[in-house]
């Protein structure tokens, strides 16, 4: 606390001493943003915006925090008013996307024909060769109701004005619309369509992977994993996706696999978080709570943005019943960093309002939870890895995969079969299985097994993923 208000202070004082600057009004914004003071981040935004009116951060800082403050039956009339102000001092470049933000905001709050009216006055005001990104949201929109054929109009209007070198972008996104209506086959078709025009775009690479996983095609996905891989050896998020697909050949296949991808990419926090699943996982071979923490360290140093490594983190503090403070120092941690992707992390961040905090809080519900339920699966493997032999074992292995073990690498370098450890035994019936705990949530790791089960709403978070259109 004492650190925060010494940071408020600072603040001030270059709020004093430069109030021309428009970047230490927005870091302000953001400060008390990150501190979770929403109210107090709105009046640093409308101060700044008094001073400075024509700097575009800060109204777009603004009306998420009048949506994020305002009460439900004033919301609207603060965000129309604010945007009514924004287009009349806003930098001109920069009026389509207060539109475009105004049109999602109308959207979250279930007002589709404002949204769609604020759509055509971003248009209207957008540059020719940025137009597609609008119609690329319009689209999410109109999906969000049900309106699929509006929704692939707008996608085919997008392609038709993207530039060649984003067109992969809308074919990826064509490609999500197309699963979500049941029609895998034609959305396989779009991707290798993407992969060939575009073979630089690597999303296009990554979409097709999770096309097959979420089609329960564990094959297929591995094939277009090491196909991807030929092509971007040199990305982490490939390598990452790779060793967990590998799980179902056992822990030594993906230990190999993880070796592979620390040779091609050692500084790729997502490989490394995955090195940690590996050990975190109760019923793998190379179960070690040790090893986990010395790889989410060396994930979060490398790949600070990487939401997933961070809640990872939180289930290892759980399993090791770390201190308040040491928890406080991960959350500080994570809020500083600002997560913006990860599988995990989207699936606890359920609205883009939600802050870096809330997303913890959300998280370790969710994680609790778990823990509560699965706490015996989880507390055998701890008994089982306290057996030296298990030990030596699963520590052998790992330090294999990390090159540090001469003698457990055969001639060319690969990992020779070490001993099988003992099964994991269960004082209760088994009621899950190992595919369930390949990341830190057994509900969402089940959901992508089991997809044709789900609702609407969780079968397009699931495609989409959290993944959002930034204009």
């Amino acid at each position: 606390a004492a650190q925060t208000e010494t940071a408020r202070r600072i603040f001030k004082f270059l709020l004093q001493q430069a109030p021309w600057y428009g970047p230490v009004w927005h870091e302000a914004c953001r400060f008390e943003q990150r501190c979770n003071h929403m109210h107090e981040a709105l009046n640093v935004a409308e101060a700044g915006l008094a001073q400075l009116p024509r700097y575009g951060p800060l109204w777009f800082c603004a009306l998420r925090l009048y949506e994020c403050t305002s009460p439900r039956h004033e919301l609207m009339r603060a965000t129309r008013s604010l945007v009514e102000r924004g287009v009349r001092h806003i930098s001109k470049d920069l009026v389509w996307k207060l539109w475009y933000e105004s049109a999602q905001v109308e959207e979250r709050n279930g007002h589709l024909h404002r949204s769609r009216a604020a759509y055509v006055k971003s248009v209207a005001t957008c540059a020719v060769n940025l137009r597609w990104k609008v119609w690329l949201g319009g689209a999410r929109t109109e999906l969000c109701h049900s309106q699929f054929a509006v929704s692939q109009a707008l996608l085919e209007r997008a392609f038709d004005e993207s530039p060649p070198k984003t067109r992969a972008i809308v074919m990826l996104e064509q490609s999500r619309l197309h699963e979500l209506n049941g029609n895998a086959d034609l959305a396989r078709r779009l991707l290798k369509s993407a992969r060939k025009k575009t073979p630089q775009e690597w999303k296009v690479f990554l979409e097709s992977v999770l096309l097959e996983l979420r089609s329960q095609c564990v094959d297929r996905a591995l094939k277009e994993a090491r196909k991807a891989l030929e092509v971007h050896r040199g990305t982490g998020r490939l390598w990452a996706v790779l060793i967990q697909l590998e799980h179902a050949q056992g822990v030594h296949q993906q230990l190999r696999v993880f070796q592979q991808a620390l040779l091609e990419v050692p500084k790729s926090g997502e490989v490394w978080c995955e090195g940690a699943r590996i050990c975190l996982n109760p019923f793998s071979e190379c179960f070690n709570l040790e090893a986990a923490q010395n790889f989410l360290d060396l994930a979060i140093e490398f790949t600070p943005q990487y939401g997933d490594s961070f809640i990872e983190y939180l289930r290892l503090q759980m399993l090791t019943g770390a201190p308040d403070d040491a928890v406080e120092r991960l959350w500080q941690l994570c809020i500083n960093a600002e997560p913006n992707y990860g599988t995990l992390w989207f699936h606890c961040k359920t609205s883009v309002l939600l802050t870096t905090r809330q997303v913890l809080q959300s998280a370790t519900e969710l994680l609790q939870r778990e823990f509560q339920e699965w706490r015996h699966i989880y507390c055998s493997a701890i008994k089982r890895a306290k057996s030296s032999d298990f030990h030596a074992t699963a520590t052998a292995a790992i330090a294999a995969a990390l090159g540090n073990a001469e003698a457990t690498a055969g001639d060319d370098g690969e990992l020779v079969q070490l001993p099988q450890s003992a099964p994991l035994e269960l004082e209760r019936e088994r009621t899950a299985e190992p595919a369930d705990f390949v990341t830190g949530s057994v509900v969402l790791n089940r959901m992508h097994r089991r997809i044709e089960e789900l609702s609407f709403e969780e079968k397009r978070s699931l495609i989409y993923g959290g993944d959002m259109i930034v204009p």
